[in-house]
């Protein structure tokens, strides 16, 4: 039987670990030819290999990088369908505590950091899709939030500043786009065991696994939904639409 995904096009970023690395598995599963695009191109290749599709190098923060990447996409593979715009960082160093005292990593470098990884890798990636996704007839994108992005989280601001930023990306796009059949979603997800996870909070709390989300992102994308935010708190419980309050006057 073939799947949900079957004749499509998906490219996951970030798919060298974590969240990107279950999304490729469960596109592919569900019968996607998957591009694994990662700064660290020998972890994609291992993931392509793994679930039968193709691995790009990829710097999420470089525009031009983008473009030649989804021109080969369309080139070698014929089209695009399908993007999870899923790479990110936080602030801090991979492994360095949460609740260290985060004055040390408010800085411009912290800032350029996660800025242009979480929004300028997101929304360059939208920007060079969208000619594509056009020409191909519409197509579906998931961007990676988190509840980071739906409340405060003040031991890393300007990660959580960035997760708000793609979540008003998505609310907005989607219903911009939504004439052209392409559709933009994103998925908050909460505490998830992938290497981003600060040292302190490994013994001290329990991680759902990656593939809780890319089931969640697989849901999202054949639900037809769009400029939705879908909270996947916790293995075990259903995400759920985030229903943002209206503005009072």
């Amino acid at each position: 039987m073939a799947g949900a995904f079957a004749g499509k096009v998906a490219l996951v970023t970030g798919a060298a670990s974590g969240i990107g690395a279950a999304s490729c598995r469960r596109l592919a599963a569900d019968g996607a030819r998957v591009v694994a695009a990662d700064v660290n191109l020998d972890g994609a290749r291992q993931i392509a290999t793994e679930v039968g599709g193709t691995a790009v190098a990829l710097d999420v923060r470089r525009m031009d990088a983008w473009e030649q990447v989804l021109a080969d996409i369309v080139a070698s593979q014929g089209r695009l369908d399908i993007m999870h715009l899923n790479a990110g960082v936080m602030t801090r160093p991979t492994g360095a505590p949460l609740l260290d005292d985060p004055v040390p990593w408010l800085r411009p470098d912290g800032y350029d950091k996660v800025m242009s990884v979480n929004v300028d890798g997101v929304a360059y990636g939208l920007m060079a899709a969208i000619p594509h996704l056009v020409a191909g007839g519409g197509g579906d994108v998931v961007i990676t939030a988190s509840i980071a992005g739906l409340m405060a989280q003040p031991p890393d601001p300007f990660y959580s500043m960035s997760k708000h930023a793609v979540i008003g990306l998505a609310r907005s796009a989607g219903p911009a786009l939504a004439a052209h059949n392409i559709r933009v979603n994103a998925v908050c997800p909460g505490g998830i065991d992938t290497n981003i996870v600060p040292s302190d909070l490994r013994s001290a709390t329990t991680f759902s696994p990656p593939s809780y989300i890319a089931d969640a992102v697989a849901n999202i994308i054949t639900g037809g939904g769009n400029g939705e935010i879908w909270v996947a708190y916790a293995e075990g419980s259903a995400p759920w639409l985030y229903e943002h309050p209206s503005p009072r006057h």
